[in-house]
């Protein structure tokens, strides 16, 4: 029943939706959903149903209602003393008929950040709503006035601390970062410039009113000392540990912005952390290319730009500061603030919305951090190729934090080289050379575990629906690579034995 209604509507399990009954008129509550739903990443609201668990009462509305119904939504809508900004358009607010029925369908868009807040009255303070796996729910001040300051163009990374001097930063760092920057671009103009000028270029420092040099947003955070970052942010702390399974152990290794003995800034804290985490990916000897030992791989860059992207899309003057969490294989990478791009536009892959762009661009110089896109594609790409467990990210809009999960291990594939992968070729009894890339994903898992069942098999794929999969399950199954055993829940595919 539920699946079928789902699919009259073109919905899927996860798309969000709100159903009431609106037997006495128009609910209230509608206006909590829509700035929930406007404020996070969109859904349906649905007059005229009840939503009960795994099922739907239809009771439906009359046409007297419907008419009512939208004639009123129209005008609070439109009521900037009731709702502060209409989103819609005509085509989202539409009657459908289910079971003989009439229903009212209201399809709430996410709103670009340049218009968030949406909020209810005339304080967006009180007003404000975003939604989680929960419900509807009160959005903080503190998250009513992060959504204000996305709203604007001018990134706050940009800003000129007009009172502070170039003295503020650390001249060691600015000094590392310039050896890497001329290996990277050898020969390339800014190498020649003055200090002053070369942090100039890079949009690290800028005039300020009096016509001398001020550091901006960006340049404080790269390069500053920490007590001069916590003038400007009260809140920013960058926290690495590395944990263990005994209670007794606090932890086995700890370093913070705090401490004193070093700068505590971004630059120098993203060194120190990845050249830990890289220590934890096994990179066997058996990898050359071109007879060469290979200790550097994709997974390397994938984790470094998993730190950069912490660094770079985090709210500084949000709660609780950038934590990295290393605990055996796994790594947690938690930063403050929330993408401003919706859920549906992130996991798609190559899309960024940057917080701090002039950070992004000040990493990007010595080749860290995705340009274009949000990284995320580099991340999940590394991962699906070592078949590892695939990383999952927590976008938690009450905490207003992004919270990335990831394991790493050994690794067994490394384009262009020799490696563990070839192992696996020599003793398969399936020529993988003529299989699409998801055909042999699919292969090699069941080479390597025995078999697969078709949840694993999406997984691998990176299908967000079984039909898609059973596509490439269907043409090994016609090609007579692998066969089925078991029936229903049980069902799993193995290597067809010749």
């Amino acid at each position: 029943m539920k699946k079928k209604f789902l699919q009259t509507l073109q919905l899927d399990e996860n798309h969000e939706r709100e159903c009431k009954l609106a037997e006495g008129g128009l609910p209230e509550s509608i206006w909590e959903t829509y700035s929930a739903f406007a404020n996070t990443d969109g859904g349906t609201i649905l007059l005229g149903v009840r939503e009960h668990r795994d099922s739907f009462m239809v009771n439906g509305l009359t046409d007297r209602q419907i008419v009512k119904y939208q004639k009123n939504f129209w005008s609070v809508l439109n009521d900037r003393n009731k709702i502060s900004k209409n989103i819609l358009l005509n085509h989202h607010v539409r009657v459908i008929e289910i079971e003989g029925k009439k229903l009212l369908q209201i399809d709430v868009p996410a709103a670009d950040r340049h218009d968030k807040p949406v909020y209810i009255g005339t304080n967006p303070m009180k007003g404000t709503y975003r939604r989680d796996y929960e419900g509807d729910f009160l959005c903080t001040e503190a998250s009513v006035r992060a959504m204000f300051a996305d709203q604007q163009d001018v990134s706050i990374d940009s800003k000129v601390l007009e009172e502070m001097k170039l003295d503020a930063l650390n001249a060691d760092t600015i000094k590392g970062y310039r050896v890497i920057f001329e290996q990277l671009h050898e020969g390339h103009p800014w190498n020649k410039l003055m200090t002053d000028e070369f942090l100039m270029k890079l949009k690290a420092a800028a005039k300020n009113k009096e016509g001398t040099v001020s550091p901006t947003v960006a340049g404080l955070l790269m390069f500053g000392n920490a007590d001069c970052i916590t003038n400007e942010f009260s809140d920013y702390f960058l926290d690495y540990r590395e944990e263990c399974d005994d209670k007794k152990v606090r932890w086995l290794y700890r370093t913070h912005s705090n401490e004193g003995d070093w700068s505590g800034n971004l630059f120098d804290f993203f060194y120190k952390v990845t050249n830990r985490i890289d220590d934890d990916v096994a990179v066997p000897f058996v990898n050359r290319r071109e007879g060469v030992r290979v200790d550097r791989v994709d997974i390397h860059d994938a984790l470094a730009e998993a730190v950069a992207n912490a660094l770079v899309h985090a709210n500084y003057y949000g709660k609780r500061g950038v934590v990295i969490v290393k605990h055996g294989k796994k790594i947690t990478i938690s930063n403050p603030g929330t993408i401003r791009i919706t859920k549906e536009e992130f996991y798609a892959r190559g899309n960024s919305d940057p917080r701090n762009p002039n950070l992004l661009k000040i990493f990007g110089f010595v080749n860290v951090g995705e340009r274009a896109g949000s990284g995320v594609d580099k991340i999940m790409t590394a991962w699906e190729e070592q078949n590892w467990d695939k990383p999952v990210y927590d976008i938690n809009l009450k905490s207003e934090r992004v919270t990335l999960q990831l394991e790493v291990g050994q690794v067994v594939y490394i384009p262009g080289a020799a490696d563990l992968r070839e192992r696996v070729h020599e003793t398969a009894t399936v020529d993988l050379v003529n299989l699409t890339n998801r055909e042999r994903l699919i292969v090699e898992y069941i080479e390597r575990y025995g078999s697969i069942n078709m949840s694993k098999a999406t997984e691998i794929c990176d299908y967000k629906a079984k039909s898609a999969t059973r596509k490439v399950i269907t043409k090994l199954l016609e090609n007579e690579i692998i066969e089925r055993q078991g029936n229903g829940p049980a069902t799993k595919y193995v290597v067809k034995q010749k």
